[in-house]
């Protein structure tokens, strides 16, 4: 069996505020990328506006794709994009509340 190395495409945040439930993402993407959610701490003190963020409980996520073969970053950022659309209605179903927020990041997992 050849070897497979996950390389992340996409890293993002969740957050919402503490007595909302917990929002969920799939597990994988129609493009075959698969999606991670951690519970983490605050990644930042305050938001853009000065906002504590003490009240909110924030999610991390990584969407991952597996390769065979090294793929070079023009193959990445394709792949990147396509599940970027495929998770974004998703992000933007999310309840009332929940804030999110999404970048690029290619590298190997």
């Amino acid at each position: 069996m050849p070897d497979v190395t996950a390389f992340k495409l996409l890293q993002g945040y969740l957050w919402h505020p503490t007595a909302q439930v917990t929002p969920s993402l799939p597990t994988s993407l129609p493009s075959g990328a698969l999606v991670a959610l951690d519970e983490v701490p605050a990644p930042f003190a305050f938001f853009d506006n000065g906002e504590p963020t003490a009240g909110q409980r924030f999610y991390q996520f990584t969407v991952l794709s597996t390769f065979e073969a090294e793929p070079s970053n023009a193959v990445l950022h394709t792949r990147a994009l396509i599940a970027s659309a495929e998770l974004d209605p998703i992000l933007n179903a999310t309840l009332p509340g929940v804030g999110w927020s999404i970048f690029e990041d290619l590298r190997a997992a």
